[in-house]
């Protein structure tokens, strides 16, 4: 793609970019304004002041009638709101861009604004939207014969796309057309950028060892030349050590991970997925407190960015394709003109139609009372056969709650009973003075047989809950009769002090196998356990 700025206003382009958009930003030059305004440097100005410079710059091109550098004003406002988390107007100024693009002969940013399309789809897992606007920017570019290094960005993208979705053989498909691409003389073999990507696939493939390795050689490289990227960097070497039960150090990645983020106000979106990530590291540390306080956060920056409430992007969840309305209302003004033309044909036809208009008329209204007396009749038998069904699936729901509570009630008492048991057996032990050999026999007697609890229970379970395991199996299959045990107390919702207590396990074990139930359900991290298993 041309630049028609002058190379201050591109070298500027690289600053605000994501890192994966422009992998061969080598250079760093000043940054001036129009001679009338105030010299400044990218290390000086912040991103509020650039938003303005832009806006005001396109609006200026716009007057100049300057379309190709008015586009290019508006790529850059995207591209800096996106960086700020405001994407809803980072999705208005790409189509605004859009807009421009059509009305010209010249399709020079037609690829670029595509592309910027797919990465805030992306964001918003909307898939099948983003992998619709990347493939329209790679097609463009190629008839374009754009420069490689446009189509290495989009394949770079690409493979950031999928291996976030967890589809890692597209992610390293895309990523080896990126690496090969770039080995005609453009970035003479991988670079920093698509050696942590593989990394990251390495990780999620299981290659940790060889992700740790690679992301450690490229980490000086970030630390020097792209500070920022060190928050998307730091992330996955967190999760990476948690993977290895390495806590102490998974941590401390994490917390570099938002010290990055803090500080250059960079990869939003990440953010509230290392709140997260945190929040699952110190509960499996045992530290609950500041477990909960990191899942508070996550949730709420969560909703802060991408939620349906969020002040900055509530609009983009509706339909806003101000382009498309444009073509509308276009569409709509040839047709208003059709219709002066066939009015004054219509008018000739008015009397003719009249006569035959009334005996239609008569006779629908006719129809139509007939239509209205037996949709209503239907109406009401529907009714009451739905009130009917409702009125037994209330029962019905009343009943399996008032046995489930009953269920649980009687697991808790053998939990207590069993805890009343320990604390007899523990007295016992430390009468002094009393027969050895009876005390002795009485603590042969009292021995609490888990096997038999679990089995009574598991009894009463399925005879009240018959069809769950039927349910849990058909849907996955891969889980074991341990998973399906655990299943069930999740079910009746007892905490994990509960579970550990009527199994007979330490509450590590308990977490531990939530976790590897989570994995073998393979459940996302925002997706509650207790709410899906009690679903079934």
């Amino acid at each position: 793609m041309k630049n028609y700025l002058s190379p201050y206003y591109f070298i500027l382009y690289l600053i605000i970019m994501y890192p994966f958009y422009n992998l061969n930003a080598q250079n760093k030059q000043h940054l001036t304004f129009s001679p009338k305004e105030k010299k400044v440097t990218p290390n000086t100005i912040n991103s509020d002041s650039l938003l303005i410079f832009y806006q005001v710059q396109k609006q200026q091109f716009l007057k100049e009638n300057d379309t190709l550098k008015a586009i290019n004003a508006a790529l850059n406002i995207s591209k800096i709101s996106t960086n700020k988390g405001h994407y809803a107007q980072s999705y208005d100024s790409y189509w605004d861009a859009l807009i421009l693009a059509n009305k010209t002969a010249d399709s020079t940013y037609l690829g670029e604004i595509y592309t910027g399309l797919g990465v805030l789809y992306s964001m918003f897992n909307k898939d099948v939207k983003a992998e619709k606007y990347f493939d329209a920017s790679l097609n463009i570019l190629r008839k374009q014969k754009q420069p490689k290094s446009k189509l290495v960005n989009n394949f770079y993208l690409l493979s950031s796309h999928h291996r976030e979705n967890g589809n890692y053989g597209k992610a390293q498909k895309y990523l080896d057309s990126c690496i090969s691409y770039s080995k005609d003389k453009f970035l003479n073999g991988t670079t920093p950028f698509t050696q942590a990507e593989q990394a990251y696939i390495y990780f999620y493939q299981g290659k940790v060892d060889q992700a740790i390795k690679i992301l450690k050689e490229v980490e000086r490289f970030f630390i020097i030349k792209n500070s920022s990227y060190l928050v998307m960097l730091y992330s996955i070497l967190g999760d990476i050590y948690l993977s290895k039960h390495e806590y102490k150090l998974s941590e401390s990645y994490y917390l570099k991970s938002l010290f990055y983020s803090e500080k250059y106000k960079s990869h939003q979106n990440y953010i509230p997925k290392t709140y997260e990530k945190l929040s699952e590291l110190y509960l499996v540390m045992g530290q609950l407190d500041i477990a909960y306080q990191y899942l508070k956060r996550s949730k709420k920056m969560d909703e802060e960015l991408f939620g349906a409430r969020s002040m900055n992007n509530s609009n983009i969840l509706e339909i806003k394709d101000n382009y498309r309305v444009e073509l509308e209302q276009q569409k709509k003004a040839i047709e208003k003109s059709k219709i002066i033309e066939l009015e004054q044909e219509q008018k000739n036809l008015f009397l003719r139609n009249l006569i035959l208009s009334i005996s239609i008329g008569s006779l629908l209204i006719i129809s139509g009372i007939i239509v209205w007396y037996l949709f209503n009749k239907r109406k009401t038998e529907k009714d009451n056969f739905i009130h009917k069904q409702k009125l037994s699936h209330e029962k019905n729901t009343e009943v399996l709650e008032l046995k489930n509570k009953e269920l649980t009630s009687s697991a808790l008492q053998l939990i207590q009973k069993d805890e009343l048991i320990l604390q007899i057996k523990d007295k016992l032990l430390t009468i002094e003075g009393a027969d050895n050999k009876i005390i002795n026999q009485i603590i042969n007697l009292i021995k609490i047989n888990k096997s038999h609890d679990w089995e009574e229970f598991n009894a009463r379970f399925t005879s009240v809950n018959k069809k769950f395991y039927q349910t849990l199996t058909s849907t996955y299959p891969e889980l074991t009769r341990k998973d399906q045990r655990l299943c069930a107390l999740i079910k009746l919702n007892f905490s994990s002090k509960d579970i550990s207590q009527l199994l007979g396990i330490s509450m590590e074990s308990v977490n531990t196998s939530r976790y590897r139930l989570r994995k073998k359900m393979k459940l996302n991290k925002d997706d509650n356990l207790h709410n899906l298993i009690s679903k079934l």
